[in-house]
């Protein structure tokens, strides 16, 4: 050939095919000797294919230790059994036993939750939903076909219940085909959580609440556990975390989920620990306690009520002479508390001072979370003179003062709160942490968190001894005149009275925005009290006597909260506290904007009374402005 005719040429080309095969060679050296382990590695990898297996999510369980939601199996039928991605239609049970008993591998499944009390746990237990985008930005070592909280204890303890998936291990083809299962981990199931929740309590609460917005929290006044924390209105969780099989009855269930988010009564909005609102006269048990305790006010102080006060061109008027026109005369503490008399408590704040009021408040828990572990609490609000300054840049007068005295103004408190101050005065100043789930100490018990507020105890029982008056005729809160007035030893100290079933309260009208053209302010309505419970409550009633008061469907949910509470060892000897707190909010709405504490929070804590006792109580007056002085005192704020 002429290629090689010179012989530079010939000697060039060998170089240059010698320089090819030497740098293939080196190629190759390096994959089979220096890279080969690598390549191998990653050629095992090709051949095999990890799939997930999902850990059953643990559940959390009520205060008898029965689980409040269950895992269902929810079944699938798998298009190509050998494929590495499957396509999978959703079928019902029936159909996927008949398909597993001619081919097993055509048939998969999952878990879906399912709770055992949708509405009135909703706000507290939340609910599961499936992995987002957003979810693996925060966690990417979430799977994405497994479920994970969305809100409540669901969100909280999420980790925890989720547990360890496990893995099945398939040899594949270079097709992508499953060959063989080569090996199997198990996942490990999470771990169940206990509750302090009394499921049978919450159901009540939230069906005496009915179709008002608003809040229940019962707690046990001893600890500060949680018995019942429900809001209203509230949304079905088994909406939101079941699937169905049938195209229309799945499409429904998207439809009804979209109108849960689209509702304009925000029905995820947990009203009694995210809501905030001005306390009303409910928070006249801080004003009382911080003039008791620094001296300007004690058991013998009188304050003369003549239905005002002027300051400048502003009159501060009582609730009673503004309603009804009539004036109360001259009232000391206990008296005071117990028709909740707005003149009273103007003077106390002024004599008292708003940096003191505000620190009492803080001591009971007011301005801060209460610690019950749910997303989004809210601190409320404890203003004061240097906050006024800082955040409005006004100075702080007279009149923000007795605002403040009768808990309006620009304080701002939840329900949750509310319930903790309460507890505190109920377990003779030693104030807990609010707590929904039990957690084990060092020592095996359940951790509480309690301290005392340090208030002495004279002035504590003045205080009770005004909130007993309330409940009693003359009080405000008429709903448990007739019941108060047969339980009440007047010649008893207070606390025997309680722990001989007695019910102290405190109503609370709490303003807010603007006046109307007929100078009217809506209003939300506030109930707080502290209720015993003694042996003779927690017994099954005649039918006849419990249907006078509660439904069937009540009745039958008594009978079985009786059960578990006469029938579980728990780790005190007793399965129900002694003493309960119950405080109620019914908050503004169309329906209603003008609700009263008595009118309107105190019918549903009777009710919820009523249904523990399973008798009606002692008939209460429906229309007090009717009924002649004589026999009750018009019970309102």
């Amino acid at each position: 050939m002429r290629l090689f005719t010179h012989p530079s040429r010939f000697f060039l080309f060998l170089a240059a095919l010698s320089g090819v095969f030497i740098l293939l060679f080196a190629r190759l050296v390096h994959v089979q000797l220096i890279d080969g382990q690598k390549y191998l590695n990653r050629a095992e990898s090709n051949r095999f294919y990890s799939k997930p297996i999902l850990a059953d999510r643990g559940v959390f369980l009520d205060r008898y230790s029965d689980p409040l939601m269950w895992n269902e199996k929810k079944y699938y039928q798998v298009a190509q059994p050998t494929a590495l991605f499957e396509n999978l239609t959703p079928i019902t049970r029936d159909q996927a036993l008949q398909l597993m008993a001619s081919d097993s591998a055509r048939v998969q499944t999952d878990n879906e939750r399912q709770y055992r009390y949708p509405l009135s746990t909703a706000h507290v237990l939340g609910y599961v939903g499936k992995v987002t985008a957003e979810d693996l930005q925060k966690n990417s070592s979430l799977l994405v076909n497994e479920q994970v909280g969305k809100t409540g204890l669901e969100q909280v303890y999420d980790q925890q219940l989720r547990g360890q998936s496990g893995e099945t291990i398939f040899e594949v083809n270079a097709m992508g085909q499953k060959l063989r299962q080569v090996s199997e981990t198990p996942a490990t199931a999470g771990q169940d959580m206990n509750t302090t929740l009394d499921p049978y309590l919450s159901e009540v609460a939230y069906s005496a609440l009915g179709d008002k917005k608003g809040a229940v929290v019962i707690t046990d006044a001893q600890t500060g556990e949680v018995l019942a924390m429900t809001s209203s209105p509230a949304f079905d969780l088994n909406l939101l975390s079941q699937n169905f099989a049938d195209k229309d009855e799945e499409q429904a269930r998207k439809d009804a989920v979209q109108a849960l988010f689209a509702d304009p009564n925000n029905v995820f909005f947990n009203r009694a620990t995210a809501g905030a609102y001005p306390p009303g006269s409910v928070f006249k048990l801080m004003t009382a306690m911080s003039g008791l305790e620094g001296g300007q006010v004690n058991a013998s102080t009188q304050v003369v009520d003549a239905g005002k006060i002027t300051v400048g061109t502003t009159d501060f008027r009582n609730w009673f002479y503004r309603q009804y026109g009539r004036v109360e005369g001259s009232l000391g503490i206990v008296r005071a508390l117990t028709r909740s008399n707005d003149i009273f408590f103007y003077k106390v704040a002024e004599w008292t001072g708003p940096d003191a009021i505000a620190a009492m408040a803080r001591t009971f828990g007011f301005g801060a979370a209460t610690g019950v572990g749910l997303p989004g609490e809210t601190k409320g609000l404890v203003p004061d003179p240097e906050w006024k300054i800082r955040t409005k840049n006004e100075k702080w007068f007279l009149g923000d003062t007795y605002h403040y005295g009768i808990g309006q103004g620009d304080i701002l408190t939840s329900p949750a709160q509310i319930a903790q101050m309460t507890q505190a005065l109920a377990n003779h100043g030693s104030l807990c942490q609010l707590s929904l789930v039990r957690v084990s100490g060092a020592s095996g018990g359940d951790e509480r968190h309690c301290r005392d507020v340090g208030v002495k105890p004279e002035n504590l029982n003045l205080v009770l001894e005004g909130m007993m008056g309330a409940c009693m005729p003359g009080g405000t809160a008429f709903p448990f005149f007739p019941y108060d007035a047969q339980q009440v030893k007047t010649a008893d100290p207070v606390d025997t009275n309680i722990d001989n079933g007695a019910m102290v309260c405190k109503t609370g009208t709490a303003e807010f925005g603007a006046a109307n053209d007929k100078g009217f302010r809506k209003t939300h309505a506030l109930f707080t009290s502290i209720v015993g419970i003694t042996p003779a409550d927690l017994v099954v009633r005649d039918p006849a006597v419990s249907a006078a008061v509660l439904s069937p469907q009540e009745i039958s949910l008594r009978n079985d909260w009786l059960k578990k509470v006469t029938g579980v060892t728990q780790p005190t000897s007793e399965n129900f506290p002694h003493r309960l707190t119950i405080t109620v909010l019914v908050e503004s709405s169309d329906a209603n904007p003008y609700p009263e504490g008595s009118y309107d929070a105190a019918p549903v804590a009777k009710h919820i009374l009523e249904w523990i006792k399973g008798e009606k109580l002692a008939i209460a007056v429906t229309n007090p402005a009717k009924v002649p002085p004589a026999q009750v005192t018009f019970g309102a704020d």
